[in-house]
């Protein structure tokens, strides 16, 4: 079934609309707020985006209309989302809501401000690791969770097949804010050189992408800095290097740079935090580096497993292969939206049986399957399959 659906963002602290991501770059819940809606509209969903926008225009179908300048929304699915600033849902309350179906768009650990329990119907958790701790500090009965992976855009990347594109096999990846784990970065390639000059370290994102100033970045051999770039520049220089450092403690709730970097055929190194466990399976499309990625230890581990992938080229090719077939498009997760939707407002009927394919092993809660793979009706739990 198609609907009439609205998004709604009161956040401030960056102006943008679909333009900004592919030319200027924005952030994980930036990217997932527009990107959805617009997977959404190309599906055939009449899609309202308020958002701190530069304009009220249309844009590939998705209307962008400044939050401040709306009173009264009637639509069928409303979605509240906020991801930067202050975290605050608050001027909800000012607001003319009549919808079918209120969401809560959940990018974080954090409960937005203002935001009332009893006011959605559910809330869209982005990892199982987020579902687990919501579950734990606030408990199911204040709130029905459906989780739901990020996808990316499919159209900045082209083929699947990583060995359709010359990359430097030496150069490495770090993308994100400086303080996730840029020294950490910034080490191993120390490390790494000391065997071979040829690697090189190119960091992305910088201080501006959490909206703070600019700071210098260490500037030493086989260190190069970009800083802020286009998701569509972005994507193509990715898939020209052979490897992504995501060391950090930092728990993240999803992590983009993750599925970027798989689809742009980088093998990843991770540590074993927060959703990343969800993402990664260890040695088939890409690697979790145990220990404190601070600790002198960790930086060699990982150092030498670099070193050991470059002298396996066939083992790093099936690695490179499964990794940039795993990420989802965000077609396939407006589709598993739509899904959701059709069923919650059936009734919520239990699925049949499907194939013996069990129950959630987390509440006994009945399987739904989607588009994006199975989703628990119960609990809200995500399996993107159910291989034990």
């Amino acid at each position: 079934m198609k609907y009439k659906v609205a998004i709604y963002c009161p956040d401030q602290h960056l102006l943008y609309d679909l333009h900004t991501l592919d030319e200027k770059g924005v952030g994980g819940g930036v990217t997932a707020r527009i990107r959805t809606a617009h997977a959404l509209a190309a599906a055939g969903h009449e899609v309202t985006a308020y958002v701190n926008c530069p304009k009220d225009e249309t844009i590939e179908g998705v209307h962008y209309v400044h939050y401040s300048r709306v009173e009264k929304i009637q639509t069928d699915i409303f979605i509240a989302s906020t991801s930067g600033g202050d975290l605050d849902l608050s001027s909800l309350c000012e607001k003319d809501v009549a919808a079918r179906l209120r969401i809560l768009m959940l990018h974080g650990k954090k409960l937005p401000n203002g935001t009332d329990p009893k006011s959605f119907d559910h809330v869209y958790a982005l990892s199982n690791f987020i579902l687990d701790l919501a579950t734990k500090n606030w408990g199911r009965e204040i709130f029905r969770f459906f989780v739901s992976h990020r996808g990316i855009a499919g159209d900045l990347y082209g083929s699947r097949d990583p060995g359709m594109r010359q990359r430097d096999l030496f150069a490495m990846v770090y993308a994100g804010h400086p303080s996730k784990g840029l020294d950490t970065a910034i080490e191993i390639l120390r490390i790494v050189r000391e065997h071979d000059p040829r690697f090189s370290l190119h960091i992305y994102g910088g201080y501006r992408l959490w909206g703070e100033d600019e700071q210098s970045i260490p500037n030493e051999p086989g260190v190069f800095y970009h800083g802020m770039l286009g998701q569509k520049d972005l994507a193509q220089r990715m898939q020209e290097c052979g490897y992504s450092l995501i060391l950090q403690d930092l728990e993240e709730g999803f992590g983009m740079v993750v599925i970027e970097s798989m689809r742009a055929g980088c093998i990843v190194l991770a540590s074993a935090v927060g959703a990343y466990p969800e993402l990664i399976r260890n040695g088939h499309n890409g690697f979790l580096v145990a220990g404190d990625h601070r600790e002198k230890i960790t930086r060699l581990d990982a150092s030498q497993l670099i070193l050991d992938l470059m002298s396996r080229p066939q083992y790093t090719a099936y690695i490179r292969r499964n990794a940039a077939a795993y990420p989802l498009d965000w077609s396939v997760i407006a589709q598993a939206w739509e899904g959701h939707w059709d069923w919650a407002l059936s009734g919520k009927q239990p699925p049949p049986d499907q194939f013996g394919l069990g129950t959630c092993p987390s509440c006994g809660g009945s399987w739904l399957t989607l588009s994006d793979g199975f989703h628990c009706t119960e609990c809200g739990r995500y399996a993107r399959d159910l291989t034990p």
